[in-house]
C-alpha cells in the first residue's frame, strides 16, 4: 500500500478540480441569436437576445433618446456579446416596435415604459432560464431604469447607468450652453440669439421645436467617430440602410422637427425634461453603478458622481472612463472592463 503523504493528498484533492476545469475549458459555447416581436404591454414589441454563450450573465439594455431604438445598431454590441448575453428592446413608439403600431401607439408615458421593461425582463429571463439579470440604461434609458428597478427589484442583480442624467433641466441647459458656444465660434448670430432667448420653461412647451431647430446635440470629440459610424449604419431617411434603419427614421424625426411626430418625442420629452434622479428618493433597492464618459457634455460626470455619493444601495460605485456621452460604444473595452469589475463585486 502506498504511503499517503501530504503531497499525495493535495494531488488527489486537486483531481476533481482539474477535471472540472478541463470540462469547462473544453465545453463548446452555446450561442443565442434570436429576435422578433413579443406581446408586451398590450402591443407587439420588438426585442433581440444575442450572445456567444447563453451561460454568460445576461443584461437588458434600455436605449436612450427617448426614441433612439437600437435595432439598427446591433453590430455595436458585438464586444458586449463576447462577455454577456445582451437583450435589446425597441421601446414603445420607437424603431421596429413603432413599425407594428405606428401613430396609434397608446400609453406613451414613462410609467408605461417602465412596466413594459419589466415584461421584457421577464421574457428574457424565461428564455434564458435565469432568475435575475443586469439592467443597463443609457441616457434616457438610465432615467427609465431608475423607475424599473423600483417596480420589481427582485428581477435584477444590479442597475448600471451610463450617460446618466441627474436633472432634466440641467441637462437641457448644458446642451443649450454648449450649442451657444459652438454657434458663437461659428459666427452664427441668428442661432446665438434664438438660443439665448430660450428659457428653461420653453423646453417643456411648444417652443421645443425651436430648441431642436437650433440645437445640434453637442458631441465630445471622443464621440465623433462613433457618431459617424452610427450614421453609416443608418444611411439616410431617403436611403435607409435596412428595414431597421427605415423604422428608426420613421419613429425618430431627428434631426427634423419633433413637432411633426407627436407619438414619441412629443410624448416622452416632457418626462425627460422634468426628470430628477432624486425625486423618488436616494434609497435604491438593488446595487447601483454608474459608468460615465469623462467628456460627457450632455450629462456631466460630476453631477452623476455627486448623485452616486448620495445614493444608499446594497452596493454602489462610480467609474469615469475615456469617452463622451456615448462612451459605452466609443470605448467598449473601457466600459466592459468597468462593468466586469462592478459585477464581480456581487459575485455574479
Amino acid at each position: 500500500m502506498s504511503k499517503l503523504t501530504r503531497r499525495r493528498l493535495i494531488a488527489l484533492a486537486s483531481v476533481p478540480a482539474a477535471i472540472a476545469l478541463s470540462r469547462i475549458a473544453g465545453a463548446a459555447p452555446r450561442p443565442i441569436t434570436e429576435s422578433g416581436f413579443v406581446p408586451v404591454g398590450g402591443i407587439e414589441q420588438w426585442m433581440a437576445i444575442r450572445g456567444r454563450d447563453r451561460s454568460r450573465p445576461a443584461l437588458l439594455f434600455l436605449h436612450g433618446g427617448p426614441c433612439e431604438a437600437q435595432s439598427a445598431f446591433l453590430s455595436l454590441f458585438a464586444p458586449w456579446e463576447e462577455r454577456y448575453v445582451v437583450a435589446t428592446w425597441d421601446q414603445r413608439g420607437s424603431g421596429r416596435t413603432f413599425e407594428k403600431t405606428g401613430t396609434s401607439t397608446p400609453n406613451m408615458t414613462m410609467e408605461q415604459l417602465a412596466r413594459d421593461a419589466v415584461e421584457v425582463t421577464q421574457h428574457t429571463l424565461a428564455r434564458l432560464k435565469a432568475n435575475k439579470l443586469i439592467l443597463v440604461g443609457h441616457s434616457w434609458g438610465a432615467e427609465l431604469g431608475l423607475s424599473v428597478i423600483r417596480l420589481r427589484p427582485e428581477l435584477f442583480h444590479a442597475f448600471v447607468g451610463t450617460g446618466q442624467p441627474i436633472n432634466g433641466k440641467d441637462t437641457f441647459e448644458a446642451m443649450r450652453s454648449s450649442a451657444i458656444a459652438a454657434a458663437e465660434a461659428a459666427g452664427d448670430a441668428q442661432a446665438v440669439a434664438e438660443l439665448k432667448g430660450l428659457t428653461a420653461s420653453d423646453f417643456s412647451g411648444s417652443k421645443i421645436s425651436t430648441f431642436f431647430k437650433w440645437i445640434r446635440a453637442p458631441f465630445a470629440k471622443t464621440d465623433l467617430d462613433f457618431v459617424i459610424k452610427r450614421q453609416t449604419l443608418l444611411g439616410s431617411p431617403e436611403a435607409p440602410a435596412n428595414v431597421a434603419a427605415a423604422d428608426f427614421f420613421a419613429s425618430n424625426p431627428w434631426p427634423g422637427d419633433p413637432a411633426t411626430h407627436p407619438v414619441c418625442l412629443q410624448s416622452l420629452m416632457p418626462f425627460s425634461f422634468t426628470f430628477d434622479a432624486r425625486a423618488a428618493g436616494t434609497d435604491l433597492p438593488v446595487p447601483y453603478f454608474v459608468i460615465q464618459g469623462r467628456d460627457d457634455i450632455r450629462c456631466p460626470p460630476e453631477a452623476a458622481r455627486a448623485f452616486v455619493n448620495q445614493v444608499r444601495a446594497p452596493a454602489k460605485g462610480f467609474t469615469a472612463i475615456d469617452g463622451g456621452h456615448f462612451a459605452c460604444w466609443s470605448n467598449p473595452k473601457g466600459f466592459l472592463d468597468a462593468l466586469d469589475a462592478d459585477i464581480s463585486r456581487l459575485g455574479i
